[in-house]
């Protein structure tokens, strides 16, 4: 306890421990409280303003609004579909603006401005509509009034089942893929001034694909690369408008490694088992063609030693070599003949740069070999502005004398 005296002297007067704790109490809870309502309040303020900039300096700029555009009519609000629906029927070939082309359209047209080492063909290169030229495909007619139809695909006796996929291979009665999926040149056809065309690159761009299966003549052949999306579709599509197809081949240029044609490129540097299981997966991307042509391959068409077995691989399953005239040099025509399997070498590369003159030249040639020798081969790429020069100059070759056949037409003659 503890004794205080009081003020007026009448005693001492005696307080509590208790009473002493208990103001001390109270002070404690009003400065919890204050603290409280300090900090409440600041957060308080934080969530009603929500500035989450605050302390730092901030710029802010007055943009006018954007005007809402409403589609003129319900048909426009339809052709706003996502790209992965499309399919390929409703790819339209970009016009003209290279800024608006894909990837795959871009590089393409790259290559053309590469051809000529560099040279200045912008100007010469165009990408143009489906729309300039129509063709119905399908069915045709032949001079004799027969019906033309390319036979089903894949026919399962032509057909070898491996774990990267389906292979050709001749059937147990004889039959070959070469003759079976060729497109059939119809009876009392002249023999002589024939022509026949191949487009290569098929199936890399979807727009510059399906412009070329549109539009050509069926007669045309078209040569597909191992390494598009959709091949088999793709194929399906060439030979319900008329078209024999090909499988293109990547084999080493001069120059690789820096010059590299592509994945399971044929190489002569590698074993021939190597060379051999790379030439299976390639054939395993889609059935229905009726052969091979080289795409690139200056050196390895070259090369007997690297060549021959790929040579006789390709005999045993039945199929053609095209080779495209690339290298004046190629064993290709000469090693198909030992190996038994029927070969056509191209007469001429139909655009070597994207130049009308120059395509307008090389078609020229074409006719002059088909008048002194019988027939000629051209192989050209599917770049548009190619595929519209030959379809404006097929349209008049008739009249010239000549006539226009498949590939196949011309291992046939040989």
């Amino acid at each position: 306890m503890v004794a205080k005296i009081a003020a007026n002297g009448s005693g001492p007067i005696r307080h509590s421990d208790e009473d002493s704790g208990g103001l001390a109490g109270r002070l404690l809870a009003a400065a919890a409280l204050l603290v409280v309502l300090v900090y409440g309040g600041t957060l308080a303020w934080l969530l009603l303003s929500d500035d989450r900039l605050a302390g730092e300096p901030v710029v802010r700029v007055a943009l006018a609004p954007e005007e809402p555009v409403a589609p003129e009519s319900p048909a426009e609000e339809e052709t706003q579909t996502p790209l992965a629906e499309i399919t390929p029927d409703e790819q339209e070939p970009p016009e003209g603006d290279v800024a608006d082309l894909s990837a795959d359209e871009q590089a393409l047209l790259d290559a053309a401005r590469n051809l000529d080492g560099g040279g200045e063909t912008e100007g010469e290169v165009r990408i143009v509509g489906a729309e300039s030229v129509s063709g119905d495909g399908g069915e045709e007619t032949g001079s004799e009034g027969e019906v033309i139809r390319l036979d089903p695909i894949p026919d399962p006796a032509l057909v070898e089942q491996t774990a990267d996929g389906p292979l050709p291979k001749i059937s147990r009665d004889g039959r070959k893929p070469w003759q079976v999926y060729a497109r059939p040149v119809p009876s009392g056809t002249q023999s002589d001034r024939r022509i026949a065309l191949v487009v290569s690159g098929m199936g890399i761009s979807e727009s510059a694909t399906a412009h070329a299966i549109k539009v050509l003549p069926p007669e045309v052949t078209l040569s597909f690369a191992p390494y598009g999306a959709g091949l088999q579709e793709w194929i399906a599509r060439a030979r319900a408008a008329g078209h024999e197809v090909l499988l293109e081949l990547p084999m080493e240029p001069f120059g690789y490694p820096q010059n590299d044609p592509g994945p399971h490129t044929l190489l002569t540097g590698g074993n021939t088992d190597e060379n051999i299981s790379r030439l299976e997966w390639l054939m395993s991307r889609f059935t229905g063609y009726t052969g091979v042509m080289n795409y690139q391959g200056a050196r390895f068409t070259t090369s007997a030693s690297a060549l021959t077995p790929v040579m006789g691989a390709l005999g045993a399953r039945g199929l053609l070599y095209v080779d495209n005239g690339a290298s004046a040099r190629s064993l290709a025509p000469e090693l198909a003949e030992k190996a038994g399997m029927p070969a056509v070498q191209a007469t001429r590369i139909v655009d070597p740069v994207q130049n009308p003159e120059v395509i307008a030249t090389s078609l020229d040639t074409l006719e002059d070999v088909a008048r002194e020798k019988g027939s000629a081969v051209g192989v050209a790429s599917g770049f548009p502005v190619t595929v519209d020069a030959l379809v404006q100059w097929a349209a008049s070759l008739k009249d010239e004398g000549y006539v226009l056949v498949p590939v196949t037409a011309i291992a046939t003659d040989n």
